[in-house]
């Protein structure tokens, strides 16, 4: 007995020496980014690490090692910016971008100078690592640096193109698309002339305009006034959510690592209500989800009007996340609130999967091998539905093109064209073959850039280059002179030999 707690207690004390106190800073008050943060925050508590959480979230019961920092206040900040998502439906990639951009800016410019986010800097309070939600908020860099502690960059979504130059990531535009257009990994001339256009606008766009603003914001309200210009590609680790059974495969350093899919659980007990449905459902459910921003609710009538119809004419059942109760429904669908969208897609009955095209929402059907309808609204979801509709595991309906035909035709296919199963079932296959689950691949990283005190080993030479190094412009530039000028001085002397012939011949 003696033994068995001496060993108990060199357990503890060895996990004692191994926990790590970190600080994992978050500020996007949706749903889904919340799923994402919420996780990782609680994979690194249960390998007993402390963490300090900031969250527009709290959690409604405490979670053990999780230390949290509520922010009040964002959730109002975004739904007022975000009252209806569909009116941007058919704005450009650079309509979309600036969109993005200023709401970004907001949340720093609320966040920043927060009495909470001020005692925090004020405390000295000392972490082992900083983990950043970094999705366009470059202020809230100068805030995880302030802690002198390695920065870990995580990204809900393969980067922005912007994001991608500040932090010396691979992004050619050759065959990256950029996240807001509605291209694939393999796009024509055309498309990669677009594209090229796209990336350019919000590289300068970035560097020259919003770059500036966050500087301002930085020299208000974090001490020293750090140089953003200079913490813009120092850091430690990028974890993205993305993987090449959803995004198609990336360019990445070696300080990057892929954890795409790192959300999914096992699935959970449903409802009894729920479960029944699915139960009964003997020839099939199609489940419907917008998400957690593009609600159902906020479809105007006339597409309304196209849902109701088509699903009366179905063979199969339909399951509608639907935020507010609505009145003459056929008999063979079912509206929830809220549905767990991956526990659901997990059961056999469910037989396609109509989505806005959100990364999680594809990758959770993908794991589930359950082929997708999309119908993307924003952000990311267009340039999702391509890769899907190109790798034939979904069909796209543009929203414009919304009518009760097209969405007939696109479930019909779902669910009749073998095609389509099969090929889900093959990226099903790929996203689950890893050699490490893609949450223990994250804690595994975070701990070792830890351990290695930030691992600057893994820092490519590159990203001390400027960005026309990097791209061998100026090689380009000298080799051009290098050829050319000989050139322009033969041309120039033949000139001054020409104009001197003809006046000897005028003498």
């Amino acid at each position: 007995m003696l033994w068995f707690k001496l060993f108990c207690l060199v357990g503890t004390l060895v996990s004692l020496s191994d926990s790590y106190k970190i600080l994992t800073i978050y500020h996007i008050p949706t749903g889904s980014h919340y799923i994402l943060a919420s996780r990782l925050v609680k994979e690194i508590a249960k390998k007993g690490h402390e963490v300090t959480f900031i969250t527009p979230y709290p959690s409604k019961t405490p979670v053990k090692n999780v230390k949290e920092i509520p922010l009040e206040g964002l959730q109002t900040l975004f739904q007022t910016a975000t009252t209806s998502m569909f009116t941007h439906e058919d704005t450009t990639p650079i309509q979309k971008a600036l969109f993005v951009n200023e709401i970004q800016y907001n949340f720093c410019k609320y966040f920043l100078p927060h009495e909470k986010i001020q005692n925090l800097i004020k405390s000295h309070e000392k972490f082992d690592a900083v983990i950043l939600y970094y999705y366009l908020n470059d202020a809230m860099l100068a805030l995880a640096h302030h802690f002198k502690a390695p920065v870990i960059l995580f990204a809900s979504m393969p980067l922005y193109v912007s994001e991608s130059f500040l932090l010396s990531q691979p992004s050619p535009s050759s065959y990256v698309p950029n996240i807001l257009t509605q291209y694939a990994g393999h796009m024509t001339f055309w498309q990669r002339l677009k594209n090229s256009f796209f990336d350019g606008f919000m590289i300068l766009y970035y560097w020259w305009f919003m770059l500036p603003k966050h500087q301002k914001l930085v020299n208000a309200y974090i001490p020293g006034k750090p140089d953003l210009y200079k913490l813009v590609n120092n850091e430690s680790l990028l974890l993205i959510n993305s993987h090449a059974s959803t995004t198609e495969a990336l360019p990445v350093v070696p300080n990057t690592v892929e954890i795409g899919g790192f959300h999914i659980e096992d699935p959970k007990p449903l409802p009894k209500d729920l479960q029944k449905f699915l139960d009964d459902s003997a020839n099939g459910v199609v489940l419907f989800s917008m998400g957690s921003i593009a609600r159902s609710a906020h479809f105007p009538e006339d597409k309304r009007k196209v849902f109701i119809e088509t699903f009366s004419k179905l063979k199969v059942n339909v399951l509608w996340k639907f935020e507010e109760n609505v009145s003459g429904l056929p008999k063979n669908v079912k509206i929830m609130e809220w549905i767990p969208v991956s526990d659901v897609l997990a059961h056999p009955n469910v037989k396609a999967f109509i989505t806005h095209g959100g990364l999680l929402s594809t990758t959770e059907g993908v794991h589930h091998g359950v082929p997708l309808i999309g119908i993307p609204i924003f952000g990311d979801q267009k340039m999702n539905m391509a890769v899907a509709s190109f790798y034939e595991y979904a069909i796209q309906v543009p929203y414009t093109e919304l009518t009760e035909e097209n969405l007939s035709r696109a479930i019909d296919q779902a669910l009749n064209n073998p095609k389509y199963k099969q090929n889900i079932q093959k990226r099903s296959k790929i996203l689950r073959d890893r050699p490490l689950k893609p949450a223990d691949n994250a804690l595994y990283w975070i701990e070792y850039v830890i351990r290695h005190q930030g691992a600057p080993h893994l820092r490519h030479p590159g990203a001390d280059l400027n960005w026309f190094q990097r791209n061998l412009l100026d090689v380009a530039a000298f080799v051009a002179i290098v050829t050319f000028l000989p050139i322009l001085v033969l041309i120039v002397l033949f000139k001054k030999c020409a104009k001197s012939t003809v006046k000897r011949k005028k003498d």
